[in-house]
């Protein structure tokens, strides 16, 4: 059995330091963690989302291979972990785990599933390596998942590296318990004219702290780091990316839009660095959030470091609550309130869920937003 040791004593102060002061862990400090948990290794069938597909399965960031079925160019512990991470300042720790290794065209999506379960309170991590050679496709899906009531920590690194005209798509899903904290790090790479489409969208979590770090190494990538989240009561998410320009003729957007009810919060902070010889970029970030209460809270940090002369960079934040006039609207077609309104949440955030590519997870994640709004089943008599 995989042991993993804690130091608590990291997330006592964390939140004083500027990149985390909306972000206070340091309740984690006083929580008695274990490195492991009993856990029904049968439920792992109900997150089986598409039999079809590639799958890979970790509980407690242990390996199960009575429930993966993995393919060519999938490899556990291969060791290639750490280079890109260390290029950034994350504070998350990092720690040991299975190891998993994705490489070569992989046009059919691998689905990888991280379960952190337990009667009582569990710490691990999660290493991912994902390396699209030259001209190579690679898509992945990852759902993170907590059961149970328990303040469990997850603390997952993916990093990815797109070579030379290589396309990367990354969808993470985090999921389950809203009694967990997750702690994750996306740490990518890209080569000359490569792309790299992720999505990281939130359900699930007491407090999410969703880090990317981005180097656009190469001329001509391009780069799209979307997330979602719909949050209620006592959530919390902090979406927090940094994108280097370091080349010519450089292409990102960061597109974040979530839905706010009673005291749930949110934090985007979006800082876009352009180097001095990186011309031609064009960058551009995007927050919009829908609040349901008064007590949600929406805070939006943009930030641009620009040493070139020739660039776009633009930001924008929009943060307001349902429209009225759209409400009475459908109320006046007859469509009953509670109906009306998730109808218009709905159509809000299915804008982030329908640029996701694989049939299978998109539908689980909707089927998921309407089970959590009142009115769903109307909804999903028009949908699904």
């Amino acid at each position: 059995m995989m042991t993993t040791t804690i130091d608590n004593s990291v997330f006592e102060t964390m939140h004083k330091n500027e990149a985390w002061m909306f972000t206070n862990v340091s309740a984690l400090s006083k929580i008695d963690f274990v490195d492991h948990g009993e856990f029904d290794l049968e439920t792992v069938n109900q997150f089986d989302i598409e039999p079809d597909n590639p799958l890979v399965v970790f509980v407690n960031g242990v390996y199960q291979e009575e429930f993966s079925r993995c393919v060519e160019g999938v490899k556990l512990n291969s060791g290639i972990l750490g280079a890109i991470a260390s290029r950034g300042d994350s504070q998350i720790p990092r720690g040991e785990s299975d190891t998993l290794t994705i490489t070569g065209n992989q046009e059919t999506t691998i689905h990888v599933l991280q379960i952190v379960a337990g009667s009582n309170p569990v710490a691990c991590f999660a290493n991912i390596h994902i390396h699209a050679a030259e001209s190579e496709t690679i898509s992945v899906a990852e759902t993170h998942v907590a059961i149970g009531d328990c303040n469990h920590l997850f603390m997952p690194c993916t990093e990815v590296v797109a070579e030379k005209n290589a396309i990367v798509t990354l969808v993470k899903a985090i999921r389950g318990s809203k009694m967990a904290y997750h702690l994750g790090s996306l740490h990518v790479m890209q080569h000359e004219s490569s792309k790299v489409q992720t999505h990281t969208i939130t359900l699930g979590s007491k407090c999410s702290r969703n880090e990317v770090y981005a180097y656009l190494d190469g001329e001509r990538c391009e780069s799209n780091f979307d997330g979602m989240y719909m949050l209620g009561k006592d959530q919390f998410v902090d979406n927090h990316l940094r994108v280097e320009h370091n080349e010519a003729i450089g292409n990102s957007r960061e597109f974040y839009k979530g839905v706010l009810d009673e005291n749930a919060k949110s934090v985007f902070t979006g800082r876009i660095y352009v180097k001095e010889d990186a011309q031609q970029t064009d960058a551009k970030q995007t927050n919009q959030n829908i609040i349901l209460s008064d007590e949600a809270q929406a805070t939006a940090r943009p930030q641009l470091e620009i040493y070139a002369d020739d660039v776009k960079c633009t930001h924008g934040a929009t943060t307001g609550e349902i429209d009225a006039e759209a409400m009475l609207y459908l109320q006046t077609r007859g469509i009953p309130a509670d109906a009306a309104r998730t109808l218009l949440i709905y159509a809000f955030l299915n804008e982030s869920l329908d640029e996701l590519h694989d049939d299978a997870f998109r539908s689980v994640l909707a089927e998921e937003l309407l089970s959590n709004l009142p009115g769903g089943d109307f909804i999903r008599s028009l949908y699904l």
